[in-house]
Order: C-alpha cells, then structure tokens, then sequence
C-alpha cells in the first residue's frame, strides 16, 4: 500500500512542477547573484551547481513525503469486495500511522535543506575566496557533471505571462 501511494506521489510530482509558471524565488537570485560574482571560477560554479542540486532533492523528498501523507490521510475507510454472506473492507488509517510512515521522508528533506542552504553555500564559497582549501567532504561530493554544466552569464529577460 505503501508503495502503491509513493509511486503515485513520484508521478504526479513533474506534473504539477511543469504546470507551475517559472518564478524567480529568492533563493534563485542569490546563487544568480553567486554565478556572476565567481563567472570565471569553473570550481565556485560547481559548488554552486551542487548545492541547487542537493536543495532542490530536499525540497522533493518533502513535497512527496506531504503528498503521501496527504494520501495516507484522505485513504476513508471503505468496502473493497463483498459477496453472499461475507463483507471485506479497509480501515482508514490513524494519525500515528500517517506520521510514522511520512516522517521520514519530511525529516531527510529537512535535513537536506538545512545542510545544503543558502548560508553554507555563502559560507564554503566565501572560505574558497578567500583562499582556504575545500573541506574533504565537500571535495568529494564534487563530481565531474556538475564542471561540465556550462557557465552562461545571467541577463535577465522581462516576460509577461500570455493571457
């Protein structure tokens, strides 16, 4: 059932991210500002890129943790089969259950968000500026994808949204 509720919440998840328009968040225009900042240091722009990377898996593993619990919340109870002289039905799960099932998913986002925020990405790229090694964590998590994105310097473009 489980499985059942997360491969339905893993589907539905690029739908509703393609039907959203794309919106500046202020997260995005830091590490735009970032990009600009370190445009001809291919290393600062591999931090970079990995970070967004990491934030934005966080930010997955909590919408499809909160989708399954939502799943697992709004699942009523409800009479599966039924035949002469027998009824077969299905309790709608408690709240226990719902959080117990759900939490890990919301906890190991979080932690992903807390780990690869903002603050310590200004933080590891500031200690890289200013000519400090890169911790042997972050050095290994540093792989040869995230060099290999091009650097494009950022020009804003003005949009209006089609009516």
């Amino acid at each position: 059932m489980l499985f059942r509720v997360l491969s339905i919440s893993a589907l539905l998840l690029p739908c509703l991210a393609k039907a959203q328009a794309p919106v500046n968040l202020p997260s995005e225009t830091f590490k735009q500002q970032l990009r600009n900042q370190y445009l001809r240091n291919d290393t600062a722009q591999a931090i970079i890129s990995l970070y967004s990377k990491r934030q934005a898996g966080g930010a997955s593993w909590m919408a499809g943790g909160a989708l399954s619990g939502l799943r697992l919340a709004t699942a009523g109870g409800r009479e599966i089969s039924s035949g002469p002289g027998y009824t077969i039905s299905q309790e709608a799960p408690s709240a226990g259950v719902v959080l117990l099932a759900t939490l890990p998913f919301l906890g190991y986002g979080l932690g992903k968000l807390l780990h690869y925020g903002n603050a310590n990405l200004a933080a590891q790229l500031t200690a890289y500026g200013a000519g400090q090694p890169l911790p042997r964590s972050l050095r290994r998590k540093l792989k040869p994808r995230f060099f290999s994105t091009p650097i494009i310097q950022y020009t804003p473009v003005p949009a209006t949204p089609a009516k």
